[in-house]
Parts: C-alpha cells; structure tokens; sequence
C-alpha cells in the first residue's frame, strides 16, 4: 500500500470514527505532514482520495472539512433500495447483468425451486448524485413470476413490478450482514480502490406462505451509506 492510501485510510478510519466530530475540520496540510511524515503531495493526493469519497470538502479560506452526514438506509425496513434510501438526493440505478439462466444447485436451493428452472439474474449498482453506494446482486424464479426479465430496466424497481404485476406480499425479509473487499471488477462499478472493505447483506425476501421472492447480496460501500436499525417492543 502506497504511503497516500495509508494516510487517507487512517484519516477514513478517523472520520467514520467521529475523531473530528467538534467542528469537523481536518488538520492543516503541514499538521498532516508532521504527523504522517509524510509530504505535503502525499497529503494532498490523500485529501484528494477522500474528496471524491465524498467524506471530505474544501473551503477556501477555512480549511478541510467533513462532509454532511451520509444517507441512511434501513436494513430493518421491508421495502427495496429505494424504499429504504433516507435522503433527499437524487437516486438512480445502473444494470451490470441482466440475464435468465437454469437455477445451479445453490440458487435452486436458496429459492426453494428445482434445479435447471429458469432465473433471472440482475446485477445492479445503485447511486446517489451518481455516486454508488451499493451493488445489489439478485435472483427470481421465473416459473413464479415470468416475464420479469421482461418488465424491469434501470429505472425500474422492481419491488414495485413483483407487488402491482403478480401480486405479491412481502411478509418477512432476512438479512445476515458481514465483511467483504472489492475485487478488480466491483472496485470499478463501485468507483473505490481494490480490496476495500465492503459491507455485505444477504438478503432472503419471502411471502406469507413462506415462499421465497428473492435471493440477493448487496454489498454495501460504509463510507458512503450508513446501516440503520431499529428494534421496537412488541
């Protein structure tokens, strides 16, 4: 890891962290320098980093600052992206993958269909301002809903096909939540360095009956989208 990326990667750290959390004001260039031993280049070119992170933002005059708080999204909440999505910036979508193709062993058994059934696989990245914040990986039966491969383009959701075309319900969605790094292909759509922690949600969304909807993992970028959960009694 080059000397820039140590110092942004710290001074990240810091910033999710809540270290400038007073007035939000980052270090001087000959602070950071001093601190890091470091120059006064590989300062800036890690400023420079978090500044397209978008965690970060000059003010001439003032100094380096935070950035305004993240938006949020709901891992509690039923919906999908969009539904989640708390922010007031425009969102959009962005298809990777959109394919059908016989269910292999694993997806047939996350699905609950047989194996060899048609699937439709969607692979999409989702933005805010066109910065992405996560890269949604899904799979439906389309012995349950076909010709969803049909309905759905990047401005669609598709959430809202699956309840206005076939009806469904959305009783209970699980989300198991850990740790993954970006490869070569996902630091691209992800627009972040490789091998960058992610935060990864497997997701198993189903009806009342017990049915499965959908299977997806969507890998999350931390430092741009903030996980919320909200536990109520019963």
């Amino acid at each position: 890891m080059s000397l820039h990326e140590q110092v942004r990667n710290t001074l990240l750290f810091e910033i999710e962290t809540g270290v400038f959390s007073g007035d939000g004001k980052l270090p001087t260039e000959p602070e950071l320098c001093e601190r890091f031993g470091v120059s006064r280049i590989t300062v800036r070119r890690a400023v420079a980093d978090l500044e397209e992170m978008g965690m970060v933002t000059r003010r001439q005059g003032r100094g380096t600052f935070v950035a305004a708080e993240r938006p949020s999204l709901g891992t509690m909440a039923m919906g999908g992206f969009s539904d989640q999505l708390s922010t007031e910036g425009p969102t959009s979508r962005r298809i990777v993958e959109a394919a059908t193709a016989p269910a292999d062993e694993t997806i047939a058994q996350r699905l609950g269909v047989r194996k060899g059934s048609p699937v439709f696989r969607l692979v999409r990245v989702f933005l805010l301002d066109d910065v992405p914040l996560s890269l949604d990986d899904s799979s439906y039966s389309l012995e349950r809903y076909p010709g969803l491969d049909t309905m759905i383009d990047a401005a669609t959701s598709t959430y809202r096909v699956l309840r206005e075309t076939y009806g469904v319900r959305f009783h209970e969605v699980e989300r198991r939540i850990g740790v993954s790094f970006t490869t070569e292909e996902t630091a691209l759509l992800l627009d972040r360095p490789e091998h960058d922690a992610l935060v990864k949600i497997d997701k198993v969304a189903r009806d009342r009956e017990e049915t499965v909807i959908h299977v997806s993992t969507v890998e999350v970028v931390p430092s741009r989208l903030e996980l919320r959960m909200t536990a109520r009694e019963e």
